[in-house]
């Protein structure tokens, strides 16, 4: 090789790092803006603050437990708020704050797994449909429409009663219906994504498809993504407490709020406060992540200004 083949190869080289300077640098100032925009919406902020410390609550449950959740005693049954339990105690003694606590970890488990499943296939039946286009389009779309034309709640309470209420099958029950609104979302934007000029690059120099939907075309729709799972989890720890409510859910002596709102039915009018702290939870945590959500929602929203 000459001097002047080595010499371009390297001003080649020079000219790639830059560019690949210049692509990251673009990468981190658009998150670093949409940080800044997500900061300016308080409510957001706070809402965030308040999902930290619940999931650190559902980390470590037992180090904010002031009594075992399963502890019962009889002679305080239904006793209201004191200095010793601060949200009273259940129909059967429990103390109605060690068992929030515990069911905040239900909550969590629930939400982020069952969200995890349906946005991994979301993504994927979503990204096939939108890329390959033709009868593979046709096939998935006919499928994720038929699940959306089902009532989600009936088709929940049919496949626990079918599989057996418990926690994995609450996870996995969730998980696998409520994926298609991701499928729908991704495939619209990749159907406009796979016509752009950088994805006919990548074909030019041989990425396969695999490739291209992995590193080209995924990484331009996680913005509308994001908000919509930030935005589904809430809708899940509903979903999930109106099964354990329903009694198809998680099953006793494991906590959940949904779970603890059933308790607190048959005692509304002797012990309103055994089914009103679990409600309570429930809307504060749902409201959290909904906000949270509008957080998102403007800060990946091109339109929006500095």
């Amino acid at each position: 090789m000459d001097r002047s083949t080595e010499q371009n190869l390297a001003r080649q080289q020079a000219v790639d790092d830059v560019g690949l300077a210049g692509v990251e640098r673009k990468r981190r100032s658009e998150w670093s803006r949409s940080w800044r925009r997500f900061v300016r919406f308080k409510p957001g902020v706070v809402s965030l603050v308040f999902i930290g410390v619940l999931a650190i609550v559902a980390l470590i449950p037992g180090v904010f437990e002031p009594y075992s959740y399963s502890e019962t005693n009889l002679r305080e049954r239904g006793n209201g708020p004191s200095w010793e339990h601060w949200l009273g105690q259940d129909d059967i003694g429990r103390d109605v704050l060690s068992r929030l606590i515990r069911g905040t970890r239900v909550a969590f488990v629930v939400g982020l797994s069952a969200m995890t499943i349906s946005l991994a296939v979301g993504l994927a039946v979503g990204a096939v449909s939108g890329y390959f286009g033709g009868w593979i389009d046709a096939v998935l779309s006919r499928i994720v429409d038929t699940l959306m034309a089902f009532p989600l709640l009936v088709l929940l309470i049919t496949l626990s009663a079918v599989m057996g209420p418990s926690l994995e099958t609450t996870v996995l029950v969730i998980g696998l219906t409520v994926w298609s609104t991701y499928a729908r979302v991704v495939r619209a934007d990749v159907l406009s994504i796979r016509e752009r000029e950088f994805v006919f690059a990548a074909r030019s120099i041989g990425a396969n498809d695999t490739r291209i939907i992995l590193r080209h075309v995924l990484p331009n729709v996680l913005g509308p993504v994001i908000v919509l799972a930030s935005l589904a989890v809430g809708n899940i720890i509903i979903l999930e407490s109106a099964l354990s409510f329903l009694g198809l859910g998680i099953q006793r002596p494991t906590p959940s709020w949904g779970g603890m709102l059933a308790d607190g039915r048959a005692h509304i009018r002797n012990y309103p406060h055994i089914a009103i702290a679990p409600g309570i939870m429930i809307f504060l945590t749902v409201l959290a992540f909904n906000l949270v959500g509008d957080g998102l929602r403007d800060a990946f929203d091109p339109r929006q200004r500095e």
